[in-house]
């Protein structure tokens, strides 16, 4: 369970910036929708066991992360007294930031910071493995060190969820555990097209660290404990398939899309967010579903601001059944390196083959 990080209450969710309760979030959108008069701090002339005055609740609120620029004015906008409104008194106690009062649509903010921390992740992956543009796409990869660099850059993206999202901070270890593997998986296959689309390469899979995958052949071969298991011809007969259907079914129609940062951006949060799974808890299904929503609204509002049709948003999200088909080729083809004797590194393994139906 999530409490509120204004009052400690039970039952809170995502408000205007900050995990908050009902009650909270109420106060907060009537502060920020009312008259601001001058408030003085009451807290001394109060019992201990009453809650605390207006002023210091607020302080709370807006500590805690709530933002007034994210709490949809109302209707009567036209009026030309809720045009502007500014604080009352100058005093240490009694000051706070100058409110812009008016109807405003959602902004893009979370999406937006994932972008940036992404773009800072791309940075982290370039002095890590050394990449440069003349490096990329001349390195290869086979499947076991592939395997060995999804290992480091899962935990990269542990730490780009954990600087983006502050709600998944607050979750037990293992509320942490099973949403991140729930959601790697279906995020690589989604960064695999979005490689595609940088390096401008419908034919060729790429890693996180810029280098190609070698062929069907090379791939799976030398990665293979015993040669004589299983014949060139044999491997590309079982796993030929599934690389044309990557091809095919998910990387063609991904760049014929060609989704942009915020579109990509906004499917990381949806897929990070997923609360449909069979192994996670009531609570955090519940925070699933607010954080998706906020995505959503946000992605919904980028495209209002760009004069984008309204199918543009339903082909971005229809995306979303595309990688869960791919998700589960992907887990036939680990399936079956198992049984061809194929070496994967153990964590890679685990994440695709993660129980979460």
């Amino acid at each position: 369970m999530v409490n509120c990080m204004v009052c400690d209450a039970s039952s809170a969710q995502y408000h205007f910036g900050a995990i908050a309760c009902r009650a909270c979030a109420a106060f907060f959108r009537r502060y920020v929708n009312s008259k601001k008069l001058t408030i003085l701090c009451k807290c001394l002339s109060k019992k201990e066991s009453q809650c605390p005055c207006r002023l210091c609740r607020m302080k709370k609120c807006k500590a805690v992360g709530m933002e007034a620029s994210k709490v949809q004015g109302p209707r009567d906008v036209n009026n030309p007294f809720k045009i502007k409104m500014i604080e009352g008194s100058s005093s240490p106690e009694s000051t706070l930031s100058s409110i812009e009062y008016g109807l405003q649509p959602r902004d893009s903010e979370l999406i937006k910071l994932i972008i940036k921390n992404y773009k800072n992740l791309e940075m982290t992956r370039e002095a890590i493995y050394n990449m440069t543009p003349s490096t990329t796409g001349t390195m290869q990869v086979n499947l076991y060190e592939l395997s060995l660099e999804v290992k480091t850059d899962s935990k990269l993206m542990w730490k780009l969820c954990e600087d983006t999202f502050p709600e998944f901070n607050q979750l037990c270890k293992m509320d942490k555990r099973i949403l991140f593997n729930n959601f790697y998986s279906k995020w690589s296959i989604l960064e695999v097209t979005m490689l595609a689309t940088k390096y401008n390469d419908s034919k060729n899979f790429y890693s996180p660290s810029g280098a190609m995958c070698t062929s069907i052949n090379e791939f799976y071969v030398n990665t293979v404990r015993d040669n004589s298991a299983i014949s060139q011809e044999d491997i590309i007969r079982v796993f030929e398939p599934y690389w044309k259907y990557h091809f095919e079914q998910v990387i063609d129609p991904f760049l014929a899309l060609k989704l942009n940062d915020m579109e990509n951006m906004a499917l990381f949060g949806i897929i990070f967010w997923d609360g449909s799974y069979t192994n996670i808890s009531d609570e955090l299904s519940e925070l699933c579903h607010s954080m998706r929503k906020i995505i959503c609204r946000e992605l919904s509002a980028h495209f209002n601001e760009t004069c984008t049709t309204s199918s543009r948003f339903f082909e971005t999200l229809d995306t979303l059944n595309i990688i869960e088909k791919a998700e589960r080729k992907c887990q036939e083809e680990i399936a079956l390196c198992g049984f061809y004797n194929f070496e994967v590194d153990d964590d890679m393994k685990n994440m695709i083959m993660w129980e979460k139906y």
